[in-house]
């Protein structure tokens, strides 16, 4: 009767592993937590699908925001394992507060700040800014917390026109914020990365910056101090470096590092 017993329990967990989602399906031997600029939304998906068949025993999660307040989250003690910043100062400051590893800070990839505005919208220039009618408005991140509204920032001190364009300026959370205001025709122009617009068809190039190297923009990584598993994080982050995730990034207009 007990062999009988074990074959009927044997049974019905077979069913149950077969009904219940996962059940039959190992746990990860590590999990990476990766806090990436809002820049990076479009690119990382697809970086994540082609690393996760090489690892099968890591899995990859990424939370995506403003790269000041990813850098204020790792400060705060937020259980991240990898950060991939739009900004090398912010990921050097981290190192700094021993927040992240010195020796694990790699530059991905470069980026390129650019002037855009409505289809068919009036075609401003960075030079022209200041000539936005009273009224209209210009998107940029907000320079406190977002990369690229310090690189707009440093872009139109550069040109001596930021005094004059101050008044016209809305600053949104993100990159995506920029685009956002963008795309509904909120704003006259707004200042965003390149790689931004990839795929988008109802937004325009206007200008692209050609400025000095202060205002060139990088995608810098590095592996936190706290992290759990700092192995499989230098691992993700030398894969980010490496030649297959290289094209996946240039494909989405990302420049070399």
């Amino acid at each position: 009767m007990r062999r009988a017993f074990a074959g009927v329990l044997l049974a019905c967990l077979l069913v149950i592993s077969a009904f219940v989602p996962g059940c039959n399906k190992s746990a990860p031997d590590a999990e990476v937590i990766v806090a990436a600029a809002a820049s990076l939304r479009g690119v990382m998906p697809e970086l994540l699908a082609a690393y996760a068949p090489g690892h099968p025993g890591v899995r990859v999660t990424v939370s995506y925001g403003a790269s000041g307040d990813l850098k204020q989250q790792v400060a705060g003690g937020a259980p991240i394992d990898v950060v991939v910043l739009a900004s090398g100062k912010l990921v050097d400051e981290l190192s700094r507060g021993r927040f992240a590893d010195p020796s694990s800070r790699r530059v991905l990839a470069t980026n390129q700040l650019v002037l855009i505005g409505p289809k068919g919208g009036k075609k401003y220039t960075f030079a022209s800014l200041d000539t936005v009618p009273a009224g209209e408005k210009i998107a940029i991140g907000n320079p406190q917390s977002v990369p690229a509204g310090q690189y707009a920032e440093a872009s139109l001190r550069e040109l001596g026109k930021w005094d004059a364009v101050q008044p016209h300026l809305v600053l949104a959370g993100d990159v995506t914020g920029v685009l956002t205001y963008v795309r509904h025709g909120e704003v006259a122009a707004g200042i965003v990365y390149k790689t931004e617009i990839h795929g988008i068809a109802d937004v325009e190039v206007l200008d692209e910056w050609k400025g000095g190297p202060g205002s060139r923009p990088e995608v810098v990584a590095a592996v936190t101090t706290g992290s759990p598993a700092p192995a499989q994080a230098r691992t993700f982050v030398d894969y980010l470096g490496s030649p297959p995730a290289q094209k996946i990034l240039s494909d989405y207009g990302f420049g070399p590092p």
